[in-house]
């Protein structure tokens, strides 16, 4: 993914609210730069110019600079693992400094993204980067992974105790593996894709009521759906679909 956003030097930028999503990634920051601030504590830091970033748990808002030009790798569940060998626990819910743990070729890459001429170059610097990576790679692919990308794609299908079974592991270590390889354990990690995709649905589908957002997708009610908003959101449902129209990109979007 992409965003590059240049604002005029007088303009006021908005922040840019961001909930868990079940993604783990790796960030490049070409040009500017990040700020993030924890609402809940007011804690703010500046994000490193390249980001290991696990499974987010908490709400975040982004500030931005004037010109800002993101790329972000997304990848699919189990493969930051067994990119990395490390488990992904030690990433979670942070922005981790990608040059420490992989090496200097990352700012290398960096410095060549940000002299891209085009969208185009900068993906294929990264692919052809990857691409190298992905070949020294000897970590077989885990049943578990396949486990996660049921859980990715439908949260609230699975029971535990059968994904556990398919992985061919015993609950405790199914818990143990999955934690390792995603960062989280699966019922935090089903909750956090159930709300994603809530919220999501929503944005796509604005005419839908909330309880029948609810109940599509597994909340037993509006207020189990709410339950998780306050958690990961921090604020209802409605203010959420607020803030989040108000990000950036959707300011430049309607501009």
């Amino acid at each position: 993914m992409i965003a590059h956003f240049t604002f005029g030097k007088e303009q006021d930028i908005p922040f840019k609210p961001y909930s868990p999503k079940p993604e783990q990634t790796i960030t490049f920051l070409p040009r500017g730069k990040l700020t993030i601030s924890k609402p809940l504590t007011g804690e703010c830091r500046t994000a490193p110019a390249i980001s290991i970033c696990g499974q987010q748990v908490s709400r975040y808002n982004f500030y931005l600079t004037s010109e800002y030009l993101m790329l972000r790798v997304h990848f699919h569940p189990g493969a930051l693992f067994r990119l990395l060998r490390i488990p992904i626990y030690e990433f979670t819910d942070c922005w981790f400094d990608a040059e420490s743990v992989i090496g200097h070729e990352t700012r290398q890459l960096n410095d060549r993204l940000a002299n891209c001429l085009n969208y185009v170059q900068m993906i294929s610097l990264v692919e052809d980067y990857l691409i190298s990576k992905i070949k020294k790679v000897i970590a077989d692919k885990h049943l578990i992974d396949n486990v996660a990308f049921c859980l990715f794609t439908n949260p609230t299908r699975f029971s535990l105790d059968w994904l556990a079974k398919e992985s061919c592991l015993c609950p405790r270590q199914f818990n143990r593996k999955f934690t390792e390889r995603m960062g989280v354990g699966p019922k935090l990690y089903s909750r956090v894709v159930r709300f994603y995709n809530a919220y999501q649905y929503k944005e796509a589908h604005p005419q839908e009521d909330w309880l029948t957002i609810a109940l599509l997708f597994g909340y037993s009610d509006y207020q189990h759906m709410v339950k998780d908003f306050k958690e990961f959101a921090k604020v209802s449902p409605n203010l959420w679909i607020n803030q989040d129209n108000q990000s950036p990109e959707r300011i430049l979007q309607l501009e």
